[in-house]
């Protein structure tokens, strides 16, 4: 038997399940909150820590039906931009 995982802010269903990991594309329904450069994803040249988006969380990128209430400057999101913003769901 298996439990869903409850929905947080508007993150889908059953999300959770690569939240804090790395991969070499962000899939629908993340986010990410660093890059790091990486040998490991073929032509890629990074790969992404994965976040469940939720309200509060520092993010690299607003993900789609989602807004942001601040931002504040970082070098952890590479060329995307100097800034992560705390979601807001």
């Amino acid at each position: 038997m298996s439990a869903e995982i409850p929905p947080q802010g508007n993150s889908a269903p059953g999300t959770l399940g690569l939240d804090g990991t790395w991969a070499c594309s962000v899939p629908s329904g993340y986010t990410w909150d660093q890059v790091e450069p990486t040998g490991t994803c073929g032509s890629l040249s990074y790969r992404y820590r994965l976040r469940t988006p939720v309200n509060g969380l520092w993010a690299c990128a607003i993900p789609f039906g989602w807004s942001y209430d601040s931002l504040r400057a970082t070098s952890v999101c590479g060329s995307t931009g100097p800034y992560q913003y705390r979601l807001l769901g």
